[in-house]
């Protein structure tokens, strides 16, 4: 809403500004060009383009001379540094190729060496296996041959205990079989001789 009565008011400003104008204008159908002045003024104008030739010309030349010399120069840089990127793309582009082509490589090298090692592994934990199952055995026997030889020994004092027993008993069952029979011949023999 502002904008408009802001915008009324410019415009009819402006209408009487042109009203008030055109009676402070010449006289009705006046239509002299003033062909003098523009004279003067086309002189003056060639006068001045004239002098600003001669004047500018060197400073205009050399400027012009300058902006060339230095487009020229910042044209070789450019050129310089975009053969610069190509050969660092160019390089960066080899390199990007030789770590695919070598990635393969790598996990190739990689697995070879990870069955190298599972296969010593293997080998190093199955003679360790056996190692230790020597060993039980060595172990086993050992204990086994203590324990016959200390089997055999409770045997054979048992042994020993028991003979010196069965000997100790027949012995004296002995010796009284051989007193009573001792004294049945001695006593036959006395009935013997008294008869």
């Amino acid at each position: 809403m502002r904008k408009n009565i802001l915008f009324t008011a410019t415009l009819l400003l402006g209408v009487v500004a042109m009203a008030a104008e055109a009676e402070h204008g010449g006289g009705h159908n006046e239509q002299t060009i003033p062909l003098t002045e523009i004279g003067w003024q086309a002189a003056n104008l060639g006068i001045l383009v004239i002098a600003l030739f001669f004047f500018l010309k060197k400073s205009v030349v050399e400027s012009f001379a300058k902006r060339r010399t230095d487009f020229l120069e910042q044209a070789e840089k450019t050129k310089a540094a975009l053969k610069l990127a190509e050969d660092d793309l160019r390089d960066t582009k080899k390199k990007l190729a030789d770590l695919e082509s070598g990635e393969a490589k790598v996990l190739e090298t990689a697995k070879h060496e990870a069955n190298i090692i599972k296969a010593n592994l293997i080998k190093d934990a199955e003679i360790q296996a056996a190692k230790i199952k020597t060993d039980a055995e060595a172990s086993i026997k050992n204990e086994l041959m203590k324990a016959t030889a200390e089997i055999n020994a409770i045997i054979l004092a048992e042994a020993v205990n028991a003979s010196k027993a069965k000997l100790s008993a027949g012995t004296a069952q002995s010796l009284q079989a051989n007193e009573a029979h001792f004294l049945s011949q001695v006593g036959n023999s006395n009935n013997v001789g008294v008869q």
